[in-house]
């Protein structure tokens, strides 16, 4: 029986990541770090109202098995580039630093497709500085998903997504071979495969990347 704290539980993902750790057997208590509390009633769940800006003052919550980290945004609701890099960046990367200090197991973070520290987009590059940072810390096993377009019901109305969404219904067929690792992926189905790769047997590896097919295979598998 197992403790895990998520990040980013009010999101697509993450939330869906939350309601299948509460009915998964190997888990005792689910805590999760909010700026605002959620109105949920479980034995199992447990929530803890913090300041983003001055997480190092909450390093008693990250005594846990495993930590989930769902966090991401886009920079126009961040509303600038630096706004963006402070979440999606910086945050994370505070997150997986005192997750170190607190010797957890394992840590999960959701990146991006085409994440890359190099690449001339600001997005992808953000998410690969992101993974490049979080790898230099000295966590047991470290797991970065990259997903593509998530798919699912937000409480926030995305425009770019829902188009992207509404496309892929449409010509969804034309995802086979090399295009298949750009196919849309359920947000419930990343967060199934977070907590299977959360649930297997220690492999050794410390830091393991795992692409969009890879993500979507252990879903179907599990």
């Amino acid at each position: 029986m197992k403790t895990a704290l998520i990040f980013g539980a009010n999101g697509l993902t993450g939330k869906a990541c939350l309601m299948q750790l509460l009915n998964n057997h190997n888990y005792h208590s689910v805590l999760i770090a909010v700026r605002a509390p959620i109105a949920l009633q479980h034995p199992k769940f447990k929530q803890q109202v913090i300041n983003f800006n001055n997480i190092e003052q909450y390093a008693q919550l990250f005594n846990v098995d495993e930590i989930f980290c769902c966090l991401g945004t886009t920079i126009k609701k961040a509303k600038s580039k630096g706004n963006f890099a402070r979440i999606d960046y910086q945050l994370v990367k505070d997150i997986a630093q005192l997750a170190c200090a607190a010797k957890v197991k394992r840590f999960l973070v959701i990146s991006s497709l085409g994440a890359n520290a190099n690449s001339k987009s600001f997005y992808s590059a953000t998410k690969g500085k992101m993974e490049m940072a979080v790898k230099t810390f000295n966590i047991a096993q470290c797991y970065v998903f990259r997903p593509s377009l998530l798919l699912g019901e937000r409480e926030e109305f995305r425009l770019a997504e829902r188009m992207s969404a509404l496309l892929f219904k449409l010509i969804g067929f034309i995802f086979i071979g090399p295009l298949a690792a750009f196919k849309p992926i359920k947000a419930a189905d990343v967060a199934k495969a977070m907590i299977t790769v959360a649930n297997q047997p220690n492999d050794g590896a410390a830091f393991t990347v795992i692409e969009n097919q890879k993500i979507q295979a252990i879903a179907n598998s599990s």
